[in-house]
C-alpha cells in the first residue's frame, strides 16, 4: 500500500486527465512517471500534527475530531490509510497516485474515498492515478484507463473497451451479462450494478 505524490509538469500520459486508472505493476508506472516521491509517517507522531484539524477532510472521510488525538501507531489499519491522504492532499500535488489504496477497505470505506479524491479534485484540481487491478474499483473512480507489462503500453482508453479486446480478465457482472446473452437477452456490456437491472427490466417488460 503506498500513496504517492508528483509535481512534475511534465507528466506525459497523465497530464489532461483528472481521473486515470492504472493496470500494471508500480516499476510500470515508475517508467512513465519517474518523479514520484512517498511519505513515510513516524509512529509516535499525533494525527493533529501530520493533518492538522482539517474538518472538511475529516468529515468527508467520516473521521471524528477524536481522531486528532491519537498516535499514527494507534491508528486502524483503514485510518492510518486516509490520514495518510489527507497529509499528501494537504500538500496540494499536481498528482497523486494510489498504489492498491483500496486492498482491506470495506465498501462504505471505498466510497468515501471515491468522494474525498472528487472533491479535492474539483477544488484544488489535483490528479489521480488509481493503480489496482480491481476493475470495478476503478470503473468507479475513472472511465479512462492505461494497461502496461513491462515498462511497455499495451491500452490506453476506455475499460469496456478493454474487457471486450481482452485486454484485461472479466469481472463477474461481465460474466453474468455473457450467460445472459447466451440466453438471448441482448444486455449492453456494463460494470453499473443498477444500470444492469434496468436493462434486466426492460428486456423482461
Amino acid at each position: 500500500m503506498e500513496v504517492m505524490y508528483a509535481n512534475s509538469e511534465d507528466k506525459g500520459y497523465f497530464n489532461n486527465k483528472n481521473f486515470i486508472g492504472f493496470i500494471g505493476e508500480a516499476q510500470d508506472l515508475y517508467s512513465l512517471l519517474p518523479e514520484m516521491n512517498t511519505i513515510k509517517l513516524k509512529p509516535n507522531s499525533k494525527v493533529k500534527k501530520v493533518i492538522n484539524n482539517n474538518s472538511e477532510y475529516l468529515n468527508l472521510l467520516g473521521l471524528t475530531s477524536d481522531i486528532l488525538k491519537y498516535k499514527i501507531k494507534d491508528l486502524s489499519y483503514s485510518e492510518y490509510k486516509m490520514v495518510l491522504l489527507i497529509k499528501i492532499c494537504n500538500m496540494h500535488p499536481d498528482l497523486v497516485i494510489l498504489n492498491n489504496f483500496d486492498l482491506g477497505l470495506n465498501y462504505k470505506v471505498r466510497s468515501k474515498i471515491l468522494k474525498f479524491i472528487k472533491t479535492v479534485n474539483a477544488t484544488y484540481h489535483t490528479n489521480f492515478i488509481i493503480l489496482t487491478n480491481d476493475i470495478l474499483f476503478i470503473n468507479k473512480c475513472a472511465k479512462h484507463i492505461v494497461i502496461a507489462k513491462n515498462k511497455i503500453i499495451k491500452y490506453q482508453g476506455d475499460i469496456i473497451t478493454a474487457i471486450k479486446q481482452n485486454m484485461i480478465d472479466k469481472p463477474p457482472i461481465i460474466e453474468f451479462i455473457d450467460l445472459a446473452n447466451e440466453k438471448g437477452a441482448k444486455l449492453n456490456y456494463t460494470l453499473d450494478n443498477k444500470e444492469l437491472l434496468k436493462a434486466i427490466y426492460r428486456s423482461v417488460f
